[in-house]
C-alpha cells in the first residue's frame, strides 16, 4: 500500500501566514522524510463565494506547487488531485504537465475529473453542459499533443492542423493519469483511456452537490474495483492504480493505519490521507505522527 498525503487547504488561504516564516515547502519535504509516496494539490481556479462559504477551499495553481515541491524533494510522486479537465485547454494542459514531469524527474501523476462547479465552469470561460464528451476528447487530445508527433484533428472540440509540442515528458509514453469521480463514466474513462481511478467517500445527502453518485461504504467500493478491474483485462491491459480516501477518521494515525489490510483487499492500491494542520508547525507534527504511526505497523 501507498501513501498520498494532500496539502491542507488553511495553507492556500494564507500562505505566509501559514508557513509562519518558514519554506512553505518544509511541507512536502516533511513528508517525504515521513515516508509518504506522494504529495497532491487540488485544483480551483476561480471559485465561487457561496461554494466557499460552504464547504469550499481555495487552490495554488497545481503545476507552479508541485514543481516547488519537486526542487526541495528526490523521491516523492506529485500529484493533482484533482484537475478539472474543462478548465484549461488540452494542449495548454499537456505542455503544462511536460513541464512538470520534466522539472521533478518524471514524478508526476495527473489525477483529472470532469469537475462539477458550474459557477467556476462559467467564470473561467468553460463549457459545462458537455464536459463530459469534452474531457474525453481533451484526454486523446494531450495524449496526442505528448507524444511529441504532429497532431492533426479535423473534427471534435479541439482540432490541429499540424502542431507539434516539445519537449516531450520524461515519462513514456506520459505522466499515469487516474480518472477522478464515482459515476460510470468515471471508471470507463480509467478503463480506457487511463492508468488510474480515483474514487472518493461521497454520502447520499452530498449527491446533489457534486452530482457523482455515493461511496459509503468499503464494500461498494471494493465491489465497483472488481467491475473496474474485470473490464481493464477484458482490454489487456495492466491492472488500475486505486487511490482514495479511508471512510475512518484520519486524525488518528493508529486507527487508519490499522485498516490498511482491509483496503488493500478490496483492491486499493493507494491512501489518500488528508491530516490537515493549520499551521505549518501543526501540520508538520501530523505528517511525524502519521509517519511514526505507519512505521509501527509495517514493523
Amino acid at each position: 500500500m501507498k501513501f498520498l498525503l494532500s496539502l491542507p487547504f488553511a495553507a492556500t488561504r494564507d500562505p505566509l501566514g501559514w508557513a509562519g516564516g518558514r519554506a512553505f515547502t518544509d511541507w512536502a519535504v516533511a513528508a517525504e522524510s515521513a515516508g509518504f509516496d506522494a504529495v497532491a494539490v487540488t485544483d480551483h481556479p476561480f471559485p465561487t463565494d457561496e461554494w466557499l462559504a460552504g464547504t469550499g477551499h481555495h487552490a495554488f495553481d497545481p503545476f507552479v506547487v508541485l514543481t516547488a515541491f519537486a526542487t526541495v524533494t528526490q523521491r516523492i510522486r506529485l500529484v493533482t488531485d484533482i484537475l478539472v479537465a474543462g478548465y484549461r485547454n488540452p494542449y495548454l494542459l499537456a505542455k503544462s504537465i511536460a513541464s512538470t514531469d520534466i522539472f521533478s524527474g518524471g514524478r508526476l501523476t495527473v489525477g483529472i475529473a470532469a469537475g462539477y462547479q458550474r459557477g467556476e465552469f462559467d467564470a473561467l470561460g468553460a463549457s459545462y453542459h458537455d464536459r463530459g464528451e469534452r474531457f474525453d476528447e481533451a484526454l486523446e487530445a494531450a495524449t496526442a499533443a505528448l507524444s511529441g508527433e504532429s497532431v492533426r484533428r479535423a473534427d471534435g472540440h479541439y482540432p490541429a492542423s499540424g502542431n507539434t509540442m516539445l519537449p516531450r515528458p520524461i515519462q513514456q509514453p506520459r505522466p499515469p493519469i487516474w480518472i477522478g469521480g464515482n459515476a460510470n463514466a468515471a471508471i470507463r474513462r480509467a478503463v480506457q483511456l487511463a492508468d488510474g481511478w480515483m474514487p472518493f467517500h461521497q454520502t447520499k445527502e452530498r449527491v446533489a452537490i457534486s452530482g457523482s453518485p455515493s461511496l459509503e461504504s468499503l464494500d461498494e467500493l471494493a465491489s465497483r474495483i472488481r467491475t473496474a478491474q474485470s473490464s481493464r483485462a477484458e482490454q489487456g491491459k495492466p491492472p488500475l492504480d486505486i487511490c482514495t480516501s479511508i471512510f475512518e477518521d484520519q486524525r488518528e494515525p493508529e486507527a487508519a493505519v490499522a485498516r490498511v489490510p482491509d483496503y488493500a483487499e478490496a483492491g486499493v492500491t493507494w491512501i489518500r490521507v488528508g491530516l490537515g494542520g493549520a499551521s505549518l508547525e501543526s501540520a508538520i507534527a501530523r505528517i511525524e505522527a502519521f509517519g511514526k504511526a505507519r512505521r509501527a505497523a509495517t514493523g
